[in-house]
């Protein structure tokens, strides 16, 4: 049987793809099917058909998977926040940790058992970060997040006005109302990436564990409209007196990220305070509004604790700690290391990681500012660590990136990635040296189809 574009199919779901789609087998050929679960018996309709592999959109289910249960939210399938608030919240840990083995077997050539994956220690309410895109569209102002594309169709979904959300605080949401409504009355349109018109750009709130708030209003440069942005801020602050932070910055670029590149206007400090604790160790952080850092404060501590776990510290190893960020995973490991160096292209993010070190007490942290793509010239000038920390972007390391970590030849390699497949193509890379001992994923994201996962690499 050759499936066409159309074909009408009935099949049982097999597991869950990276992504969130199912997977089930057709006359031996892959069909990844949008809305199926693991269990699941669906009729299916072909949106795409490839010589080895095809594509469907469930349209009926017709046994329902013993995994499924009723999603809580009631813009779940609309919203293209979740993905999975209709699977069975164990086995969504268990199909993640299945995609990272198969990613690191498949493509990296690993065979290696993995440790059980970790859940988030909150299913509900865990992130720390919501980043709300604006829009213009019918004449009108929407603020909230992005929908879901049918699939098969390509673009940028619209954005969608949501009036609840569980992956974050409560309050989050009602700050969100607010500044819905104080954009849309102020008059002034939202930005179209397309055209480079508009004003309003992305609202982001930052909620950390120790319950400071900040939020980040990003526009575009349009000095004559400032005004109205320091308006909405005197009226969050009076409205929300738990506001810790209220900044707003401009963007140039028609890039839909939601960060800022000048600081235009603040109230109130320039940073909030988040807290990481694991395992009896516990750390601080100075968070600025365009920093990253982990969006689930109690999940990174599971990714934190295996971390150190894998490094097996002593107290007498150097640390290198590649795309550090805001130093995040170095100053979570310092008390046990003899020196911790971090290495960061983002001189904000190096900046706060300095700020962070000095917030904990610590004195064997260094950060350096650099880019890592530039390679071996720029990392071979550090000293030698016993132990390399990397954690990439989800595009992986640069291939530069990977000569230079040959060339350092650390005793142990800790490699944390938001994405098993980039994960498993960068450690075949490395193993002409090294051998993969340990692996594990961290849940860090429930209900949606990402996952960190954890790696131990040793040299051979």
């Amino acid at each position: 049987m050759s499936l066409k574009k159309d074909d009408t199919i009935e099949c049982t779901i097999e597991s869950l793809a990276f992504g969130g789609r199912g997977v089930t087998r057709v006359d031996g050929m892959a069909v990844f099917v949008a809305g199926g679960l693991p269990g699941d018996t669906v009729r299916a309709r072909v949106t795409r058909a490839k010589k080895r592999f095809a594509e469907a959109e469930a349209e009926a289910v017709l046994t329902p998977s013993p995994f499924r249960v009723e999603p809580v939210c009631p813009h779940f399938g609309a919203c293209g926040g979740c993905a999975l608030q209709n699977l069975e919240y164990p086995e969504q840990v268990r199909q993640k940790g299945d995609q990272v083995n198969n990613a690191l077997a498949r493509i990296g050539g690993v065979d290696v058992p993995m440790d059980d994956p970790v859940g988030s220690p909150q299913v509900w309410r865990y992130r720390n970060k919501m980043e709300f895109a604006f829009e213009r569209r019918d004449g009108g102002l929407h603020l909230g997040l992005r929908g879901r594309l049918p699939a098969g169709e390509k673009g940028l979904p619209p954005v969608l006005d949501i009036e609840e959300c569980h992956l974050c605080a409560e309050r989050d949401v009602d700050i969100l109302r607010a500044v819905r409504d104080f954009c849309r009355e102020s008059g002034v349109a939202a930005y179209d990436p397309k055209t480079g018109n508009g004003f309003w750009r992305h609202l982001v709130i930052r909620r950390t564990a120790l319950g400071e708030v900040l939020v980040h209003v990003i526009t575009a440069p349009d000095s004559r409209k400032y005004r109205q942005v320091e308006a909405l801020g005197a009226a969050l602050v009076d409205r929300f007196p738990a506001l810790t932070s209220f900044a707003h910055s401009s963007r140039t670029r028609r890039s839909v990220a939601a960060a800022g590149e000048l600081v235009e206007f603040r109230l109130g400090t320039k940073a909030v305070e988040e807290m990481v604790a694991h395992g009896g160790r516990e750390a601080r952080y100075h968070i600025s509004p365009n920093a990253f850092f982990q969006t689930n404060s109690s999940g990174a501590g599971e990714l934190f604790g295996a971390v150190r776990e894998y490094a097996g510290l002593t107290g007498a190893e150097t640390v290198l700690d590649l795309y550090c960020g805001s130093g995040a995973i170095g100053i979570f490991l310092a008390d046990a290391a003899k020196r911790v160096i971090g290495y960061e292209m983002s001189e904000e993010s190096v900046a706060k990681a300095w700020s962070s070190a000095k917030l904990n007490g610590l004195t064997n942290c260094d950060f350096v500012v650099g880019n890592l793509d530039n390679g071996i010239e720029d990392i071979a000038s550090l000293p030698k660590p016993d132990v390399l920390v990397v954690d990439p972007p989800r595009s992986g390391m640069h291939e530069k990136t990977v000569l230079a970590i040959l060339k350092l030849a650390p005793e142990k390699i800790v490699a944390v990635s938001c994405d098993p497949n980039t994960l498993a193509r960068d450690v075949k890379r490395l193993s002409e040296a090294y051998e993969v001992k340990r692996a594990r994923a961290v849940d860090m994201f429930p209900h949606t189809h990402h996952v960190e996962t954890v790696c131990l690499l040793e040299r051979r």
